[in-house]
């Protein structure tokens, strides 16, 4: 009974010095996207944490110290706890390592998508120039302690590199300019290339269409660098009440996730309901 609470004891105890002295990540900053071309700033700020319990004592300054007793000298002695070293992965491969007791402390490593600056990064952040598709990912970062703690911790983000289209989307309507009730119209909408892929839908007269029979859906093209175009055709037949005030109108939107790239880019095409004695068809883009 005496020895297990001997072992309860030294348990209980260690557990009190590993939440003194541990090392502590405090804060991980990792933007959760950023556009081609752009700079990336990744920030991982650590602790090195607290006071080991001992008959020594903290020292008056900032500086925090872990204090051990000598079993053979009867006298205590400090020893600060230091940094080892930081590492940057992306998708778990060593891309930067920063050892601040090294002639050379920082070194980088090549990686496809990865240009890293080292004039601006140090031990606490790291910057990425030039970004582009391949920069996408999950970014990990490990900071460890030296002897004697040899402490570890880690934190991590994903970062998603964005190309926002440069046009579109736009509509082709096979060169009909005006339909009569009754009548099937078919319509295709093709984004500009973006990474990721633009989401597209329809609407009639600023509703949403939402009927599966009415969407077609084509497979989206891969485009020189990765970038991607899609597709969604439009099927549906022309009936009385699509037209208001004598005029239907179509509009197909394109969004690009998690951004919206100017609010949505979206192209209209907009018919007037020909007359009976005559007919006349107008197609508006914008």
């Amino acid at each position: 009974m005496m020895l297990l609470n001997s072992w309860i004891e030294r348990i209980i105890t260690l557990l009190l010095i590993q939440e003194i002295i541990g090392l502590k990540l405090k804060t991980v900053r990792i933007p959760p996207y950023k556009f081609r071309s752009e700079t990336a700033l990744l920030e991982c700020h650590y602790e090195l944490n607290g006071q080991r319990k001992g008959h020594g004592t903290l020292s008056g300054n900032n500086r925090r110290h872990h204090t051990y007793q000598s079993d053979y000298l009867g006298e205590s002695y400090e020893e600060e706890e230091k940094l080892y070293s930081i590492k940057w992965y992306k998708d778990n491969e060593e891309f930067y390592r920063y050892v601040p007791s090294a002639s050379q402390p920082i070194k980088s490593y090549k990686i496809e998508g990865i240009r890293v600056d080292p004039n601006h990064s140090d031990g606490t952040k790291v910057l990425l120039r030039s970004l582009t598709l391949k920069s996408s990912g999950i970014y990990r970062c490990e900071i460890s302690a030296e002897a004697p703690s040899f402490d570890s911790v880690q934190g991590e983000g994903r970062m998603d590199v964005i190309y926002v289209p440069k046009d579109g989307p736009h509509i082709s309507d096979g060169e009909r300019k005006s339909y009569q009730i009754g009548e099937t119209m078919e319509l295709n909408c093709t984004s500009g290339r973006s990474y990721p892929a633009s989401t597209l839908q329809w609407y009639l007269n600023d509703l949403l269409v939402t009927d599966p029979n009415s969407i077609v859906h084509y497979p989206s093209m891969q485009n020189q660098h990765g970038l991607i175009t899609t597709f969604l055709g439009l099927s549906m037949v022309v009936h009385h009440r699509h037209f208001i005030d004598g005029t239907i109108r179509i509009k197909c939107v394109a969004s690009l996730s998690p951004v919206l790239w100017r609010g949505g880019q979206e192209s209209i095409v907009q018919w007037e309901q020909p007359p009976i004695d005559n007919r006349v068809a107008m197609l508006l883009g914008t």
